[in-house]
Formats: C-alpha cells, structure tokens, sequence
C-alpha cells in the first residue's frame, strides 16, 4: 500500500464523483478504515464508472461494510468488489448478503476472504443467493475465514439449487 489514511480516501472519493474515465481502483493494503469507505461507498454508489474495485487489507470493519453494501445496490457499474481482510465478521458479510438479494445485474465477483466471517455470515450468504437465483454473481470467495462444516454445506445447497434453477448459470463458491 501507499499508507492512504482515511482523509486520502475521501479525497479520492470526491475525484472519482467527477471521474468517468476510470474503470480499476486498487486500494489494497492501504488503512483507510471505515471513514475512508464510506466515502468511497458514497461516490461509488451513483457516480463512479469503476467496474473493478479492490479494497483488501483496508481495515473498513463492518461499519464500511454497511456503506459499501448500501452502494453495490445501486451501483450499475462494479463487477468485482474484493474486501478481503477486513474484520467484516458476520455482521458486516449479512450486510453485504443483503445487497446481493437486490437485483444486481453487474456484481459478478466478490471477494470476502479473511475477514473473520464464521458460519452465521454463510448463513446469510447462502440466503442471498437463494433469493436472486437470476443474480449475476458469478463467485465468491468465503476462504481463511471461521466457517465450519455446516456453514460450507449452507453454501453448497444454495449454489446447488441455483443451478438446478438456471442450468446456463456458472456460480463457484471458495472456502
């Protein structure tokens, strides 16, 4: 990373609202935390052209969780959003679960790896996906994090029944 602190997060939230030639932001490994985020999450929501948003190892908690959950369900633009690393836990991957139920027609990657989630993040995850079987998610990656057996299984049904609904559907779940 670039040590980008929270207040460099904001100011490359406001460039980005202007910006509309820029399809990759790679913030990984920089601590931008949850202020950072929810800046971003704000200009990413409605104004962004981003297509691949990289924010692992940012420290954004579940609190920047909750703010880019809000923006992935009005973005029209992000297909990959990785958020490896950070502390999400299970209450900031049910956030992010809940966006996934909203029609999403772009999102096709997410990233969630290491980020603490056990198997009541699964639980939601396996839920989300349940509900939009139509979704364009195409992978998630739920690896190095606390989910047991049965979370696993939670997952496997779901991306199971899925395809079982949508036979040209391709949908892969890491742990």
């Amino acid at each position: 990373g670039n040590n980008i602190l929270a207040a460099g997060g904001e100011a490359i939230a406001a460039a980005l609202v202007e910006n509309k030639t820029l399809r990759t932001l790679e913030l990984g490994y920089n601590p931008i935390g949850p202020k950072g985020a929810k800046a971003l999450a704000e200009a990413v929501k409605f104004h962004s052209k981003i297509t691949t948003l990289r924010m692992g190892w940012c420290k954004i908690s579940k609190e920047g969780a909750y703010a880019m959950a809000d923006a992935i369900k009005y973005n029209e633009h992000v297909s990959t959003l990785d958020l490896r690393g950070n502390e999400l836990g299970d209450e900031g991957c049910a956030a992010l679960a809940q966006s996934l139920q909203v029609v999403n027609e772009n999102l096709i990657s997410l990233d969630l790896g290491y980020n603490e989630i056990k198997d009541n993040g699964a639980y939601a995850l396996a839920q989300a996906i349940k509900n939009n079987a139509a979704g364009a998610i195409q992978s998630i990656s739920v690896n190095n994090n606390y989910i047991t057996k049965f979370g696993e299984v939670a997952l496997t049904e779901a991306v199971e029944l899925v395809l079982e609904l949508n036979e040209d559907r391709e949908l892969f779940i890491q742990f």
